[in-house]
């Protein structure tokens, strides 16, 4: 059981994604949850295995890479054979359409932590460099879900 009723993950390349899971996390704490930030550049995958809920704000670097600092737990994430079917998440990409490979890490990401059964909880938000907007909508609609859900199990 985690320490938070909800964990924030982040990896960012000019403290973008930092800054939104800042805002995330002030935005859980004012609806009364409790929400921890963790750097992915600091943990290894075998660390989602306990989590409940989790949001995700990850960038992408270059042509569809991690964030150079992520680098070890994504390539460690794709080698990695573990069961994320209690995780609950919801995935807020990163990115800039100049490049082809738009949001590439996000939808890698995505996708790799649904194939350990992990269940997305809301679409995946793909913002470009102008975010705000994106974030604000994002924000909008995940909350009052992750709200819903946490008092759904804390009744359970």
């Amino acid at each position: 059981m985690p320490s938070a009723d909800l964990i924030i993950y982040f990896g960012t390349v000019t403290g973008n994604a930092e800054s939104l899971a800042l805002r995330a996390q002030e935005r859980a704490q004012a609806s009364g949850l409790s929400a921890e930030l963790v750097n992915l550049a600091e943990i290894g995958p075998d660390q989602l295995i306990r989590e409940g809920y989790a949001l995700f704000f990850v960038s992408t670097w270059g042509d569809g890479e991690p964030p150079m600092d992520v680098d070890t737990f994504y390539y460690d994430l794709e080698a990695a054979d573990i069961d994320l079917s209690q995780l609950s998440y919801a995935m807020f990409g990163l990115g800039d359409s100049d490049y082809p490979e738009f949001n590439g890490f996000a939808r890698n990401l995505d996708e790799r932590l649904a194939s350990f059964g992990a269940q997305a909880l809301y679409p995946r938000a793909e913002a470009d460099v102008f975010f705000d907007d994106t974030y604000a909508e994002w924000e909008a609609g995940i909350f009052p879900l992750l709200e819903e859900q946490l008092a759904l199990a804390a009744t359970a």
